[in-house]
């Protein structure tokens, strides 16, 4: 059966391809609370440190 005028046929997802997502997923989610826990340290310090 072909596709519809204007869209390919899809492959198959490879359980390559899905493990790369997820792992690209996890990374991101690493990095995105590592940076918002910098951000809320370097605050906390900054407050701490204005404090004679």
């Amino acid at each position: 059966m072909k596709p519809p005028a204007g869209e390919r046929e899809t492959r198959p997802t490879k359980r390559s391809s899905r493990l790369v997502g997820l792992l690209a997923a996890v990374g991101f989610s690493v990095a995105m609370w590592a940076f918002i826990a910098m951000a809320v340290l370097g605050l906390v310090l900054k407050f701490i440190g204005s404090n004679p």
